[in-house]
C-alpha cells in the first residue's frame, strides 16, 4: 500500500486525534489511523444508541444454588444408578446452568466496577471475546431466555398481542400449503415465520442459544425436534407468545394432556394455539381461509377467531383447523376445556375481550 507523508494530505484521526495519512493510489479514503482507532469508534457509536436494557445483580448467587440443585439431582441419579442417558441429561443440563453461571458472575462483576481487561484475564481470553460473549445485551438476553426456562416471566419479553380484527387483512396473495403437513414440519414452520419475521439470522439465534447453526438449522427446518425448553427459548427470542407454540409442539411429540383450568386461561390457551397454526400455514387471509374451508367458515368468523374474540361451535372450529392444515383432534381437548369450564362454573361471565362462545346443543 503506498502511503504518503505529504503534509498537505495529513488529516486527523477523529478517534485518536493523531496524524491520518491518506493513500495515494487509488482505493477508499481511510478513516481512521489504525485498526484499533476503528474499532474504539465502533464501540463509541454503539454506545451512543438507545440505551441496553440490563439484567440487575446481583446474580450469580441465584443461579449457583440452581447449579447446586442440579448437581444434588445428578448424585442422586448416580446413587440409584439410574441409566446412562438419564445421566448425561443431567450432565448437560448442568453445564448449560454452568455457562448462565458464568454469564451471570462476569454481570456482577461489571457492576462492580470491574474492567473488561479484569474480566478477560480472568476468563482467559481477549478482550473483545469477552465484550462480545458477555456483553450487557447478550446476556440480558441470555437471563431472559433462563428465566422462561424456569418458569418465570421474562424481564424483557414482550408477548405477543391477539391480533385486532382491523390487523387481519381482507384478502391477501398468501396462501397455506394444502397438502398434508406433519405436526413436526407445522412447528418448524411457525418458527421458521417468527425467525424471518424477528430479523435474526440462524447464526445470531444460535448464538443466543449457545448451540451451533447447523443444530437450529435443523430445527427450523424440521429435521431435529426441540425440547419445549427450547421452543420457550425461540418463541421469546423472536418476541413470540410460546403459547402460541404449544398444541404444534404437543402434536409433534404425540403428546394429548390438557388438564382443567380457569375459563380465560383456557380460551387464551385455545386462541393461542388457533394463531399458532395459522402462523404455520403463513398466515393465510381470512378470505382465503373460507376458500380453503369450501365456505364452512366465513371469513368474519375466521377474523374473530383469530382475533381472540370468539369461541365458535366445533363444527366451525374443526373446518378452520383443517382449512390451516391442522389436525382437528389436536384442538378438540382445548375446545372441550372451554365449555367444560364455561357450563360448570358457578358464574359464567364471558372474560374481558371474548364476546361469544358457542353452547352445543344438548341431545335429545
Amino acid at each position: 500500500m503506498n502511503v504518503t507523508a505529504d503534509p498537505s494530505q495529513l488529516e486527523q484521526c477523529p478517534v485518536c486525534k493523531g496524524p491520518l495519512v491518506q493513500n495515494t493510489g487509488a482505493g477508499r479514503r481511510r478513516l481512521y489511523c489504525s485498526a484499533a482507532c476503528r474499532r474504539r469508534a465502533q464501540r463509541n457509536r454503539q454506545a451512543r444508541r438507545a440505551p441496553v436494557a440490563t439484567v440487575q445483580g446481583p446474580l450469580g448467587a441465584e443461579v449457583a444454588a440452581e447449579v447446586r440443585r442440579l448437581a444434588q439431582q445428578l448424585l442422586d441419579s448416580e446413587i440409584r444408578q439410574e441409566e446412562l442417558a438419564t445421566l448425561l441429561e443431567r450432565v448437560e443440563v448442568i453445564r448449560r446452568e454452568l455457562d448462565i453461571y458464568t454469564a451471570a458472575a462476569v454481570q456482577d462483576a461489571r457492576h462492580r466496577g470491574e474492567k473488561w481487561e479484569a474480566v478477560a484475564k480472568a476468563a482467559h481470553v481477549a478482550p473483545e471475546t469477552a465484550r462480545a460473549r458477555w456483553g450487557p445485551e447478550r446476556v440480558a438476553r441470555m437471563m431472559d431466555l433462563h428465566a422462561n426456562d424456569k418458569g418465570a416471566a421474562p424481564a424483557r419479553w414482550r408477548g405477543s398481542q391477539p391480533a385486532r380484527l382491523a390487523d387481519i387483512p381482507e384478502d391477501t396473495a398468501s396462501a397455506p400449503n394444502t397438502d398434508v403437513v406433519s405436526p413436526a414440519n407445522q412447528l418448524a414452520s411457525a418458527l421458521t415465520q417468527l425467525q424471518v419475521a424477528s430479523g435474526l439470522t440462524i447464526r445470531e439465534v444460535a448464538e443466543s442459544t449457545m448451540l451451533s447453526p447447523s443444530f437450529i438449522s435443523r430445527v427450523l427446518s424440521g429435521d431435529r425436534l426441540p425440547t419445549w425448553d427450547l421452543t420457550c427459548s425461540l418463541a421469546v427470542l423472536f418476541n413470540a407468545d410460546p403459547a402460541e407454540l404449544r398444541v404444534l409442539f404437543e402434536a409433534a411429540h404425540g403428546m394429548t394432556a390438557h388438564g382443567r383450568q380457569p375459563m380465560a386461561a383456557a380460551i387464551a390457551q385455545l386462541h393461542a394455539a388457533v394463531r399458532g397454526l395459522h402462523r404455520a400455514a403463513k398466515s393465510p387471509s381470512a378470505v382465503r381461509i373460507e376458500q380453503l374451508s369450501s365456505k364452512a367458515v366465513t371469513a368474519s368468523q375466521a377474523r374473530r377467531v383469530l382475533a381472540g374474540i370468539d369461541v365458535p361451535e366445533w363444527e366451525v372450529l374443526a373446518a378452520l383447523v383443517c382449512a390451516l392444515g391442522g389436525r382437528p383432534h389436536d384442538f378438540k381437548p382445548l375446545w372441550e376445556a372451554v365449555h367444560y369450564t364455561f357450563l360448570m362454573c358457578d358464574d359464567p361471565r364471558l372474560p374481558e375481550g371474548t364476546a361469544y362462545i358457542a353452547v352445543p346443543e344438548e341431545g335429545p
